[in-house]
């Protein structure tokens, strides 16, 4: 199968071009450039550092790959920076979309085409019951109505010109390589910890609830419904179960190799904050997908992620102030 990836340089796309490479596929990443997370992703993968605003360089590519399937996982991905840089982030996330929209069509492909959107399109929950697809739609942030609006062009373009988009919408991935959530953030603190290089944990709101889920077993869901998602239709990738942040902090501080005190960080606690964010898995689970891998070995191998990562940098600073 010929895969083309976009936003393979991502902590989602590095993953996925490595389990579809390890499957037999021929892949093709796109991205702005190569990252720490795709070079650590091994081989067996095509790699083009193409912006996927330059619609040119998006044909092109299309032109020699011909794919049979397409994961568009490239975005603007960051709630916060998107209320700093909205037009940016429509750009990457709205305008390059319809780009490689158009691109497809222009040359008569047929490819599936997998989207991701995002949890942050819903309303909040009244009850923290698990959401449904079908559940109100609420943006939160620039970046939220950035996915909100490439989710209705899968669903127009798909409509209008039979493109076979396979909309869906991730909640909490987390695993090895991620940088800038709460698990990989709780896990890079202890590794400080053990190493001498902080006497505590700065935290915010613990009682939150997340739905937690392995990057891998998303990866995962994302090859189902590449083969047996309904074009048009929109699917959650989640676990179904809810995680609070306290329970991932007392899981790490079990895995410690030293006292870990916390200590709350008023800059850490959001003015507004959804208390409970679970999604409900059953139209995914219905086309023979479940999650696979404990939440507990995930957060056992950020950890250890993090203590590899920071012995390698600490070697390295070591080799640069030898004699």
């Amino acid at each position: 199968m010929r895969c083309l990836v976009t936003g393979a340089a991502g902590f989602i796309g590095s993953h996925l071009v490595e389990s579809l490479a390890a499957a037999g596929h021929e892949v093709t990443g796109l991205g702005r450039a190569r990252t720490r997370a795709l070079d650590e992703a091994g081989g067996g993968f095509a790699f083009a550092a193409v912006d996927l605003c330059d619609r040119p360089a998006v044909g092109a590519v299309l032109d020699a790959t011909r794919p049979d399937v397409v994961f568009h996982l490239a975005a603007q991905s960051y709630p916060g920076l998107s209320w700093k840089e909205p037009g940016r982030t429509f750009e990457v996330n709205v305008l390059a979309t319809i780009g490689l929209f158009e691109a497809i069509l222009e040359r008569k492909l047929t490819p599936r085409v997998v989207m991701p959107g995002s949890s942050s399109e819903y309303a909040p929950s009244p009850d923290g019951r698990p959401i449904r697809e079908d559940d109100a739609l609420a943006a939160s942030s620039p970046y939220a109505v950035s996915k909100l609006a490439q989710d209705e062009l899968g669903r127009l373009y798909h409509a209008y010109h039979g493109l076979a988009v396979v909309r869906c919408r991730p909640f909490f991935l987390i695993g090895p390589r991620k940088e800038g959530d709460a698990a990989s953030d709780f896990a890079r603190g202890v590794v400080a910890i053990e190493r001498g290089q902080a006497d505590g944990l700065p935290v915010g709101n613990l009682d939150v609830v997340r739905d937690l889920l392995d990057v891998r077993d998303g990866v995962e869901a994302l090859w189902t419904l590449a083969g047996r998602g309904r074009p048009g239709e929109v699917y959650n990738i989640c676990s179904g179960t809810g995680y609070s942040l306290r329970e991932v902090m007392d899981t790490y501080r079990g895995l410690a190799r030293a006292e870990v005190r916390e200590r709350v960080d008023p800059a850490r606690i959001r003015p507004i904050e959804e208390m409970v964010k679970i999604g409900d898995p059953a139209r995914l689970a219905a086309l023979g997908w479940s999650p696979q891998r404990p939440i507990r070995r995930t957060l056992e191998e950020i950890l250890d992620y993090w203590r590899a990562r920071e012995a390698r940098r600490a070697a390295d600073d070591r080799r640069r102030t030898e004699p």
